[in-house]
């Protein structure tokens, strides 16, 4: 089990910020969710900010996280409604390729 070797410096709170925007803005969402998971840990082992600081870093950092769920959440919508379309357009070429056979058949 690795041990604690010092608090978190408001450098590398700032560089979890730096990070998840980067990879949110370049949508590589694989990077975010790891960066996500270590930032986690992170906070979990260094527990309340004890100096006002840290504590105006990490809530820079909150921020910058709930920002960044909001345009995950967004773009998750976007998808959704583009899978709808794209099933219903489905559902159309499904109905039209079905009607065009039965019409083939007909001819026959």
């Amino acid at each position: 089990m690795s041990e604690k070797v010092g608090p978190i410096s408001i450098e590398q709170w700032g560089q979890f910020e730096t990070a998840l925007n980067k990879h949110s803005e370049s949508k590589d969402w694989d990077k975010v969710v790891m960066i996500n998971e270590v930032m986690i840990k992170a906070l979990q082992r260094e527990g309340k900010a004890n100096t006002r600081p840290q504590f105006t870093a990490r809530q820079a950092l909150a921020k910058t996280h709930a920002a960044i769920l909001a345009q995950l959440k967004k773009e998750k919508d976007k998808l959704e409604v583009e899978m709808k379309q794209f099933q219903s357009q489905q559902d159309g070429i499904a109905a039209y390729q079905l009607t065009s056979l039965s019409g083939e058949r007909d001819d026959i």
